[in-house]
């Protein structure tokens, strides 16, 4: 943002950062970020985990959150795409055919992303202490 920004509109890009909201947005995007980071880390080392091709089980994941824009209200709290969407400080459209959804608050959303990872993080720590490591082989 401030590298695209400063560079096109210095003058308007300086009252939109130190005088308006865009330090705020900012912020609220390199959160958004830093959960997605930790959010999809968690998963994917679980599948990573889980099987030994994560090839298949990644594109079904990445095609869960791909269409999640067409799921009922009640599967769309199944992705880590719909709390993250409810955090951003600007909403998108997400198109004509999209079901509409109450975003969650933050101050829900943030913790279930933590809990989340701290759930799933656990898994995969149970899941490695029961691989064994054959030094041995080939």
């Amino acid at each position: 943002m401030l590298i695209f920004y400063f560079w096109l509109f210095p003058a308007e890009s300086r009252t939109f950062f130190f005088q308006g909201a865009g330090a705020a947005q900012l912020l609220s995007y390199l959160g958004v970020t830093i959960l997605a980071c930790v959010g999809y880390g968690a998963v994917f080392t679980i599948v990573g985990l889980r099987f030994r091709n994560p090839i298949i089980p990644g594109l079904l994941l990445y095609g869960w959150e791909w269409i999640n824009f067409l799921l009922p209200p009640g599967l769309k709290k199944v992705s880590v795409i719909h709390y993250l969407h409810s955090l951003v400080p600007v909403s998108m459209s997400e198109g004509p055919f999209a079901v509409l959804a109450e975003p969650t608050p933050a101050w829900i959303s943030v913790p279930s992303l933590i809990l989340f990872t701290a759930l799933v993080l656990f898994l995969a720590g149970l899941q490695i202490r029961r691989m064994e490591i054959s030094y041995a082989g080939e």
